[in-house]
């Protein structure tokens, strides 16, 4: 992976030290490393993120919230709530910690694109071998021709089903099948995959998430009934915008 690559991929990534990294995480972690300004962009990364954690961590916390965890300390057998014990004290501590955490979760990764998928894109483009199929349909009508095939899950959302497809094809990308179209009057690709297969959790279901992937292509990924499915656009985020928000 080349270093531009893993500042696209890190420029999402929010560390997490409950959980390992994902594999293309991990690609471009690796590939910092051999560029000490790459490396000092990433570590003043992790210091916003700190930082703005620290602020959520001073999130105040309903009234109802504190009243039912008294509640819940007071119906302990032979032991009274007191603000000055240092177990009830601690106990306060986790609780306000994990509303902190639930809150960052909410309001930060959401805004994320989520590394993987920028992985997956980039894989797309730069191979030039990919096994394609002649299918001359509409995109909306090719979820059979899929299963034929092998892979199940292949649904296009309404606004995109009518657009011509000239080819398709299933890959393996980090040894998951991944299908692919591609839409010639749109410049795009359009992509389907299992997202359990790569880790990936886009929320509220079924909205877009997009990014600028580079000076060329714009990418949009959206999540429903366990599957992903991703634009590739040639062109600017707001073309690509113009694409996946008109009314279906």
């Amino acid at each position: 992976m080349n270093p531009r690559s893993a500042r696209r991929i890190l420029s999402s990534y929010l560390q997490d030290s409950h959980s390992d990294p994902s594999p293309a995480v991990q690609k471009a972690l690796k590939a910092i490393g051999d560029s000490p300004e790459l490396n000092e962009d990433f570590e003043k990364q992790i210091a916003i993120d700190k930082h703005v954690q620290a602020i959520f961590e001073k999130v105040a916390v309903p009234d109802d919230a504190m009243e039912k965890l008294a509640s819940k300390i007071d119906s302990v057998p032979a032991r009274r709530f007191n603000p000055r014990d240092p177990a009830m004290i601690s106990v306060l501590i986790g609780f306000l910690l994990l509303i902190a955490v639930l809150t960052w979760n909410f309001l930060g990764r959401p805004a994320a694109f989520p590394a993987d998928a920028i992985g997956i894109a980039e894989e797309i483009l730069k191979s030039d071998d990919q096994p394609y199929e002649i299918v001359g349909q509409p995109a909306g009508s090719l979820e059979d021709w899929f299963v034929l095939k092998g892979f199940d899950g292949f649904k296009v959302p309404a606004r995109l089903a009518k657009y011509q497809v000239s080819e398709a094809a299933i890959v393996k990308i980090d040894n998951q099948p991944v299908a692919i179209v591609t839409v010639p009057d749109q410049n795009a690709q359009f992509v389907a995959f299992s997202s359990k297969s790569f880790g990936i959790d886009i929320t509220p279901y079924g909205t877009w998430r997009m990014t600028q992937l580079d000076m060329e292509y714009s990418i949009g990924i959206r999540e429903e009934k366990g599957m992903c499915f991703m634009v590739i656009r040639r062109g600017n985020l707001d073309d690509l915008a113009f694409l996946l928000t008109q009314e279906e």
